[in-house]
């Protein structure tokens, strides 16, 4: 796979993210070079994903963009992680059709029953019945 750096144009003073995020790119090109080939492939792979996020990354106002690069790649990889748990528990427990699906499950509030230090300050806020 063949990367290449691209040049800023006459007239415009900041590149565009995703121009800068080519740029940083180009500057990997040793390193990548001394990586064997799957590895090398791999390595692409994982830069070439930051672009998902330029967006984002254009957003951060960081004046190095290599740490939007590296914070791109590493919510990539923490998401594909907890899709990988996710199926990995569903595979484990295939009986719990109820549970919320994929990531979905993780990024739900506990159950109240599962903070037990809350349920005394909970129980004592709920409305009390009249017994008249």
């Amino acid at each position: 796979m063949r990367i290449r750096a691209f040049t800023v144009n006459m007239g415009r003073t900041i590149p565009s993210f995703r121009m800068a995020i080519d740029i940083e790119i180009a500057k990997w090109k040793p390193f990548r070079d001394a990586l064997r080939k799957p590895d090398k492939e791999i390595f692409v792979n994982m830069l070439l994903r930051s672009k998902l996020y330029a967006s984002a990354g254009g957003m951060s106002v960081r004046p190095l963009v290599l740490e939007a690069v590296f914070m791109s790649i590493l919510l990539d990889h923490h998401k594909r992680l907890l899709e990988l748990v996710a199926e990995i528990e569903k595979i484990k427990n295939p009986d719990e059709a109820k549970e919320p699906k994929g990531i979905e499950k993780f990024l739900q509030a506990p159950p109240i029953e599962a903070i037990p230090h809350c349920q005394p300050t909970i129980e004592a806020t709920l409305p009390q019945e009249d017994n008249y």
